[in-house]
């Protein structure tokens, strides 16, 4: 399940109701921004301009994820600083469809910033042409395990929870989801599920 660093109190019933598929984590001050940001690593920020100075320091340590600026008002000096160091910026107040549009575009973006080729164990993915390969020999999969398992390649170490992978998969049986499980198990990935917390993570070490 992808991390969302919100910083902006304003905008916390609207994201904890629109975006409740996402781990979200709220700060109110920059102190606690920091903390967070050096303890947990985030796919996404969504931040107030206030704490554009801080966006400025996560892009000088490399940090690639991808930040959402919101800000109270429109103003043109603040759109071409925003989009010196950020990647999206949105005035209050916020359309909720158009938050979620705004973030799944920026998920699909990182999603697809993704190198060409992951390698697991003996086998590798190919993102483009939607393919696995174990020692050089073509896995044939469905259409459903190919999206299943390059969600997970993407993903690796991270705890995914049943219920985004039945709405990443568009379906929401949970016995298909276990036979697709279980065939890529088969196929040498290491794929382990939590009963407490309802996730599976693919483990990098296959």
């Amino acid at each position: 399940m992808y991390n969302i660093l919100l910083a902006d109190l304003d905008l916390v019933p609207l994201i904890k109701k629109e975006l409740s598929f996402y781990n979200v984590d709220v700060v109110n001050n920059k102190e606690d921004f920091y903390t967070l940001t050096y303890k947990k690593s985030y796919e996404l920020y969504i931040v107030n301009f206030y704490y554009l100075d801080i966006i400025e320091e996560l892009k000088d340590i490399k940090n690639n994820a991808p930040i959402l600026v919101i800000d109270e008002y429109y103003d043109i000096n603040h759109l071409k600083k925003t989009f010196m160091i950020a990647d999206d910026y949105i005035i209050k107040p916020i359309i909720p469809e158009e938050l979620k549009a705004r973030v799944s575009y920026q998920f699909r973006k990182l999603y697809n910033l993704t190198k060409d080729v992951i390698k697991y164990g003996t086998m590798y993915f190919h993102i483009k042409f939607k393919q696995l390969y174990n020692n050089n020999k073509k896995i044939k999969l469905s259409p459903n395990e190919i999206k299943l398992i390059e969600y997970f390649l993407c993903r690796m170490d991270k705890p995914i929870s049943k219920e985004v992978i039945l709405e990443f998969l568009e379906t929401s049986s949970g016995g298909a989801l276990r036979v697709y499980i279980s065939k890529l198990k088969k196929l040498g990935f290491n794929i382990t599920y939590d009963r407490t917390n309802f996730a599976y993570t693919l483990h990098s070490k296959a």
